[in-house]
This record gives C-alpha cells, sequence and structure tokens, in this order.
C-alpha cells in the first residue's frame, strides 16, 4: 500500500511531465525507455508518445517508438496494480483506462472501491460544512437582533421606525428558527453518514 501511495502522490508530477511538450535536453538525451515508464507509472496513455516526436522533431530527434512503448508497459504495469487502483479512486483522481486485459478488472474495482470511500467522506464533509455555514449566520443573526433591540430602544427613533425595526426582528427570529431546525437535521444525516463511512473503511479492501 505505501509503494502505490508514493506512486500516486508521483502520478501528478509525473502526468505533468507526460502532457507538457519535453525540453530540448530531454530530447537530446533520448532515454525513451525512461520517458515511456514516467507515461505509463502515471497512468498516461502511450498516444503521449505523439506529444514528444512533436516537441523533439525541431531537435532533429525521432523519439524510438520501440524503447518507449517497452518503458511505457512496465510503467503501466506497475499503476495498474489493485491497491494504486484503490488509491487513485479514494483520492478522488479520475479512472485511466491504460490498464491491459489482465488487470483491469482488479484496478477497476479497486478503484470503483476507494472511489465509493472518497464519495462517502465528501457527503460527510458536505454535511458538515452545511453545519458550519448555518452556526456562521447564526452568530450575525444573534448580533443583527441585539443591535435591532438596542436600536428600539433609542430615544430618537420613531414609531415607523420601531415598526419596521419589529418586522426585522420577527424576520431574523423566524430564520433563526428554521436555521436551528436544518442544523438538527444535518447533524441526524451527518451521524448517519459518519456510521456508513466507518462501515466503509472497515470493509472495502485496501482501506487500511
Amino acid at each position: 500500500m505505501r509503494r502505490a501511495i508514493a506512486i500516486l502522490l508521483a502520478g501528478p508530477l509525473l502526468a505533468l511531465g507526460g502532457c507538457a511538450s519535453l525540453s530540448k535536453s530531454q530530447c537530446l538525451a533520448s532515454d525513451w525507455q525512461t520517458i515511456g515508464y514516467r507515461d505509463g507509472v502515471s497512468g498516461t496513455q502511450s498516444t503521449a508518445l505523439m506529444r514528444h516526436q512533436n516537441a523533439c522533431v525541431k531537435h532533429g530527434v525521432v523519439p524510438d517508438r520501440e524503447a518507449y512503448l517497452a518503458g511505457w508497459r512496465d510503467g503501466v504495469a506497475q499503476y495498474c496494480q489493485p491497491a494504486n487502483g484503490f488509491a487513485t479512486g479514494e483520492a478522488g483522481n479520475g479512472f485511466s483506462n491504460v490498464c491491459p486485459p489482465h488487470l483491469q478488472d482488479a484496478f477497476r474495482a479497486a478503484y470503483q472501491d476507494g472511489r465509493q470511500l472518497h464519495l462517502a467522506r465528501s457527503e460527510l464533509n458536505a454535511l458538515h460544512q452545511g453545519i458550519s455555514q448555518r452556526e456562521s449566520r447564526l452568530k450575525e443573526i444573534k448580533a443583527e437582533l441585539a443591535e435591532t433591540a438596542g436600536a428600539m430602544l433609542d430615544g430618537s427613533s420613531t414609531v415607523a421606525d420601531r415598526a419596521a425595526m419589529l418586522v426585522t426582528a420577527k424576520d431574523l427570529a423566524e430564520e433563526q428558527g428554521r436555521l436551528n431546525a436544518e442544523i438538527e437535521e444535518l447533524r441526524a444525516d451527518a451521524a448517519v453518514q459518519a456510521e456508513r463511512l466507518e462501515h466503509l473503511q472497515q470493509s472495502l479492501a485496501y482501506s487500511h
């Protein structure tokens, strides 16, 4: 699992290298097996070779297709391990359909398990965020109600002013009640989702 996580963490950097044009020095080095391995282990399609060719042709360098593909296949074999599929899905990364048939099913199944865990965590985080936002608004309402109450006691306020402030206070109180009810509901949903997440963590493969 640690090896898979290391591959996953390196993936974004490797992918950047695979998607970007190669530098002149990289083209002249002509280490096409290493370039292919780098692309494969990051889950990049072998069609990246065309981009490399376009980048290198202006430097008079033609890629070694066979060396590139040999490295790419070795890299893909590392990328397509089930533990890495799980880690990729758990991190919320997209599915890269590069695995050969004999590795694809296990990689996809592990990816879907990890994806389940990612979505469950995301849903729980969204519920907590919803609670936090409403609690923040409740603090604002409390301050607004206190300000309104103080203004109503101000001897300089007119009858019309106080009437308007009463309406404002009523609206704020209604919003306060609605938010409290929503927070209670969200907390109940979050408790259920937390239990579901714990169950997923205990039951899914590669989660430990």
